[in-house]
């Protein structure tokens, strides 16, 4: 009997590959690493919330300028040198992929060349070129499918920010981190095992549900063994009909007699709803360590408690918490990569990120503000109370009218 075995191994991060016939530099081992990246974003539902809520309390209502308001002719100068929709893909690819591209366009190719415009381009579609003698990247190549890339294709240079005289450079936004020179993994490397343990046990729950191969029932033909199109067919018409996530389970066998049917050795996993709510509740914490989420609640995941007004204690605290260790790095990052471009220009003004709070108030907040709001209001004179009611016309929808004007309405209908 022949055996297939799954080697399961550990998570590995992934290298800068460099080889002697090429120019530029491949990040894996299949040169794809951003597509596993992009992937374990779509297919893991706390890894896309976690990226997809720190991306969006990043850009938070977007880039100002210090003194200015939004609407002031310098900040809307600033949202068209670095367009609203770039700066989002910017900060989510920055998030997700661990660095991220911006195109600085130059008014003209040469000498005294001024930043006209600073637009996103798509990090997963960059190699750098291998660095020279003084350890500096002065190109990068682009490829629409790195994956898909023949040997004839002709590779677009596309030189690195401040090194060249054109019109076109790439900008990369990439964290310092020793020992990569030419690709920065992302900051919740990590928890990467937990996201496939997520999508694994996800993949896994679907398929038991929709195709298991449990064992409760087996059919056992007596009378001999067919041709191979002859048990496709039977096999093929018997799962049609039996099998799925509302038909019943069974296993189809061939036998030369009843002496000699299928025997099946069924291995059970123990208590496996619960194994399975253990390893998913493990996945799901270890991704948000590793994003660095200080509470479940930011991402809307509620907790063990009462309601969301007894949290409201908790998503205060872990805002701020999460915006001063988390958010506020990123933004900080971000905007010394700009002023950087902005430099080219001349003077470069005091940049910000307009800071949206996940929440503004609960419901503890709202009764405990009309309570102050009732203790500060001044005593009313029961005399003027009193006045005040006979003005009302209905209690119900709270309407008061002045009775001067019901007088002047009167009069007016008399002279008509």
């Amino acid at each position: 009997m022949n055996f297939d075995f799954l080697n399961l191994s550990g998570y590995e991060m992934p290298k800068a590959i460099e080889d002697r016939r090429k120019e530029w530099v491949a990040y894996g081992e299949d040169n794809n690493y951003y597509a596993f990246l992009i992937d374990s974003y779509l297919q893991s539902a706390t890894n896309n919330a976690a990226i997809k809520s720190i991306s969006d309390n990043i850009y938070g209502e977007g880039i100002c300028i210090e003194g200015k308001e939004k609407d002031s002719k310098e900040v809307k100068e600033l949202r068209q040198f670095i367009g609203t929709r770039c700066l989002r893909k910017i900060i989510l690819e920055r998030k997700m992929l661990g660095q991220a591209a911006m195109q600085v366009i130059y008014n003209k190719a040469g000498n005294d060349r001024k930043v006209v415009k600073v637009k996103h381009f798509p990090i997963h579609t960059l190699r750098p070129e291998k660095m020279d003698s003084e350890g500096t990247i002065n190109n990068y190549y682009y490829h629409p499918r790195w994956s898909e890339k023949k040997r004839s294709d002709v590779l677009k240079k596309i030189p690195a920010f401040n090194t060249s005289k054109e019109k076109i450079e790439i900008y990369i936004v990439k964290p310092y981190l020793s020992s990569y020179e030419y690709f920065s993994p992302v900051d919740y490397s990590g928890a990467l095992p937990y996201v496939e343990l997520e999508n694994e046990i996800a993949d896994y729950l679907l398929n038991e549900t929709k195709n298991s191969f449990s064992g409760t029932k087996v059919i056992n033909f007596n009378n001999g063994i067919p041709d191979n199109e002859a048990r496709d067919m039977i096999t093929r018409d018997v799962k049609q009909k039996l099998t799925g996530s509302r038909g019943q389970k069974v296993i189809v066998a061939f036998n030369e007699n009843a002496e000699s049917k299928t025997t099946v050795e069924d291995i059970s996993l123990n208590d496996a709803p619960a194994h399975y709510e253990y390893l998913a509740n493990e996945a799901m914490h270890k991704i948000l360590v590793g994003h660095r989420i200080t509470s479940p609640m930011l991402l809307g995941i509620k907790e063990s408690g009462n309601g969301l007004a007894s949290n409201a204690d908790e998503i205060k605290n872990a805002s701020q918490l999460f915006q001063s260790t988390v958010i506020g790095n990123y933004q900080d990052e971000l905007l010394d990569c700009l002023s950087e471009i902005m430099e080219l220009n001349g003077e470069v003004p005091e940049l910000y990120f307009i800071t949206s709070q996940p929440i503004e108030f609960t419901s503890e907040d709202q009764e405990a503000d009309y309570t102050d709001n009732k203790e500060k209001e001044a005593p009313v004179d029961k005399e003027e109370a009193k006045k005040e009611d006979d003005t009302n016309l209905s209690a119900q929808t709270g309407l008061s009218v002045d009775p001067k004007f019901i007088k002047d309405a009167l009069e007016l209908y008399k002279n008509v």
